[in-house]
């Protein structure tokens, strides 16, 4: 986890489904976990290293086209924007606290 937000590209294995680019910018301190995942053919739609505000997700598309929570593994129904505000529908970073709700 990094606090100055430092970014470093990395190749996606598909291009994205919208901007149709194969290279992205990600939080330079997960950068290696994302392209290992993109190396593998693991479909990556969003991340964030929560710069010491809150805990990094990974947000994943599986073969059959769900898209979920990579550390947590919770099913997100948006096809983009997995930052934005949660009274529209669309998750926000995942922090410390929503993983203590999930592992009881």
């Amino acid at each position: 986890m990094c606090n100055n937000r430092r970014t470093t590209q990395v190749r996606l294995c598909k291009p994205n489904t919208y901007s149709k680019r194969t290279i992205v910018k990600v939080d330079k301190c997960i950068a290696p976990l994302i392209q290992m995942l993109n190396d593998y053919g693991v479909r990556t739609l969003g991340c964030c290293c929560g710069h010491y505000e809150t805990l990094g997700s990974v947000f994943i598309e599986n073969k059959t086209g769900t898209k979920f929570e990579l550390f947590t593994g919770k099913i997100v129904k948006r096809k983009s924007r997995f930052y934005d505000d949660m009274k529209k529908g669309i998750p926000k970073p995942i922090t410390r606290n929503d993983y203590v709700k999930w592992l009881k």
